[in-house]
């Protein structure tokens, strides 16, 4: 859509959007893929909100905002074919911080990364959602594009693979680089 017939009002409320949201955005683009290609991504995303200004509800910005980030962050992946070599180069990172900061709760943070990277990815990026990133259930289900109900259901089932994982940690070897931590363990460290 061309930029002429936008009002003011419109450039404000995709200013004010970004002000309040941008930054969540970016973390979330980030925590999947990194620096560089998150802020790509966030770009992606407030162009697309300029082009659907009139279609996001609002008080709905939010999920709206991340289902796309989701949406994009997807396409990002399928398109690079060198996300494995990312895996390789972040799974170094979290041994050396792991092994310099031997902490209870530096370990207890170990160990949850552990049980997430062990997590299917739909599993991670559910509970993710749902508790780092602070989006209710309703949010999270229009983020992950199915009702209310099926993230219940969805996420109570992530919830008990999750802590199955998290209680097996020390019986269970330790995931190889290629299986390891993806780009989430960087939000959640």
């Amino acid at each position: 859509m061309p930029d002429a017939p936008r009002t003011d009002l419109d450039r404000q409320r995709l200013t004010n959007l970004f002000r309040r949201h941008g930054d969540a955005v970016f973390n979330y683009a980030s925590d999947r893929l990194g620096g560089e290609d998150a802020q790509d991504v966030v770009a992606d995303v407030f162009v697309v909100a300029w082009r659907r200004l009139a279609t996001i509800k609002e008080g709905r910005e939010r999920p709206w905002l991340f289902g796309v980030a989701r949406q994009l962050v997807m396409q990002h992946r399928r398109s690079r074919s060198g996300h494995a070599a990312l895996q390789l180069r972040l799974y170094p990172q979290a041994e050396s911080s792991d092994a310099s900061n031997s902490s209870p709760a530096a370990t207890q943070s170990a160990d949850v990364l552990a049980a997430l990277a062990a997590l299917p990815e739909v599993d991670r990026e559910m509970l993710l959602l749902r508790y780092w990133y602070d989006l209710s259930g309703s949010e999270s289900a229009k983020v992950l594009e199915c009702s209310a109900a099926t993230l219940a259901v969805r996420l109570h089932r992530a919830r008990r693979r999750f802590v199955h994982h998290y209680e097996n940690r020390s019986v269970e070897p330790r995931p190889s680089p290629a299986e390891s931590l993806t780009a989430y363990a960087r939000g959640l460290q």
